[in-house]
């Protein structure tokens, strides 16, 4: 029967937003408490900031010349 189906899907793009706005990550593992999370470029776009989701402790990777291209580290 007619409309007994629903098709959510439309075209290909699954994002809400294109690859140009997605936010920039690095993954961490917080030994604190061992778990991962990932934080993210403040506004300013001098750093990477976040915290612990347990505990709260806080971290900062500062972003610069001759820095890494690694995504994942663990905050000792």
């Amino acid at each position: 029967m007619v409309g007994e189906n629903l098709d959510l899907s439309s075209g290909d793009n699954f994002s809400s937003q294109p690859k140009s706005q997605t936010r920039r990550f690095l993954g961490i593992r917080f030994a604190c408490c061992d778990v991962y999370t990932r934080i993210y470029v403040n506004r300013s776009e001098t750093a990477y900031e976040g915290c612990c989701p347990k505990c709260a402790r806080r971290v900062s990777i500062k972003i610069g010349e001759g820095g890494t291209d690694h995504r994942f580290f663990t905050a000792y």
